[in-house]
């Protein structure tokens, strides 16, 4: 596919460094979300029993609810909050707003190589014998990362497999 955007490809460490703010603004949405998930079902579901269905309903409204924020992000404007401070803004590779089969198949993509990481690397941290696992975690983490050095547009993997890219907006832009 052809690149029709007027826009550069945003450089990779400012891709990073938004990632890394994001990873903040999403804790606080995880918060929110959870409180509000314990208030609901705290007050239908008291005790210990039933907590093994409970904790998996749970991952998956939070799961949905990442999904949520991020595709209104995307749709709405291109950017999420941490996009919008770092002047990215997400667009379809060929040029203009991705539609939402490719944000999805985005944020899958991002999920499935960034999610397992953190939880392996925790259970190697807490497990001496299984200290290659915290590696093989960060490893897997890094890969689509390290891709961006292998591709000749300096995309992402998960944004070369879902047909985006995220563009550097020059300073002012969208401002009246």
């Amino acid at each position: 596919m052809t690149e029709t955007s007027p826009h550069p490809t945003a450089p990779r460490w400012r891709r990073l460094v938004s990632l890394c703010y994001e990873a903040l603004l999403l804790v606080a949405v995880l918060m929110a979300c959870g409180m509000l998930f314990d208030l609901v079902l705290g007050r239908l579901a008291p005790g210990s029993q039933g907590q093994s269905w409970r904790s998996h309903l749970q991952f998956v409204y939070l799961l949905a609810m990442l999904w949520g924020y991020f595709i209104w992000c995307w749709r709405r404007s291109g950017q999420t909050l941490a996009m919008k401070t770092w002047r990215l803004r997400l667009d379809a590779r060929s040029g203009g707003r991705a539609n939402l089969k490719s944000l999805s198949l985005r944020f899958t993509l991002a999920v499935l190589m960034l999610g397992p990481a953190l939880p392996l690397w925790i259970e190697a941290r807490h497990r001496p014998e299984l200290k290659w696992l915290g590696w093989a975690a960060l490893v897997w983490a890094a890969l689509p990362y390290l891709w961006a050095w292998l591709d000749r547009d300096r995309q992402f993997l998960h944004d070369r497999l879902a047909g985006t890219r995220l563009v550097l907006l020059p300073i002012g832009y969208g401002k009246d």
